[in-house]
């Protein structure tokens, strides 16, 4: 029976949720994000110390780099000079210039890497949030169908009254029978 009405007064808009990965595809996700579940808390803690800028985090990072100018960088300024001048050259401002210039290099390639890497640990928060913030379905609604009545109304109604524009004539009146199933 509703069938029936529907197909005579119409059916009205529906919206309607329909998943957006089949079934196989949703399977992966669940397991991804039940993998990521025992690493979540010790990978957002890192990237929360890297975003929030904690100098232990840091510290580490920078420990090689460090390491290496003190062990490499400053002996080879130390030998460029003695090599060039003599002995008594380390005490000139020349070298005090060139370790000074080397130091500043050193600080602000670090800076740029920790610049980098906050925006890289954002990135990767991001990347880990985003299956599990992200919809697994849409919305989407099916509009108004008009049913039978109203689709036969329209034009019955134009019909009339282009009959009844006409003063009722008869040739207004001939062109409302055919749609009324009468001719």
């Amino acid at each position: 029976m509703a069938q029936f009405m529907d197909f005579l007064f119409g059916k009205g808009s529906k919206t309607k949720t329909k998943p957006i990965y089949n079934p196989q595809q949703r399977n992966v996700l669940d397991q991804l994000l039940s993998g990521l579940q025992s690493q979540l808390p010790q990978g957002l803690q890192n990237l929360q110390n890297i975003l929030g800028g904690d100098e232990a985090s840091f510290k580490a990072f920078e420990a090689p780099a460090r390491r290496n100018f003190e062990q490499q960088t400053l002996p080879t300024i130390a030998e460029r000079f003695t090599g060039q001048f003599g002995t008594g050259s380390q005490q000139s401002s020349a070298f005090g210039q060139a370790l000074g210039t080397a130091g500043r290099e050193l600080e602000e390639n670090l800076f740029a890497k920790r610049q980098g890497l906050q925006g890289d640990a954002l990135s990767k928060l991001l990347q880990l949030l985003s299956p599990a913030t992200s919809p697994r379905n849409y919305e989407y609604t099916r509009p108004r169908q008009p049913g039978f009545l109203e689709n036969i109304g329209v034009p019955l109604t134009q019909g009339l009254s282009q009959g009844i524009g006409q003063g009722g004539s008869l040739y207004g009146i001939s062109k409302l029978l055919p749609l009324l199933g009468l001719l």
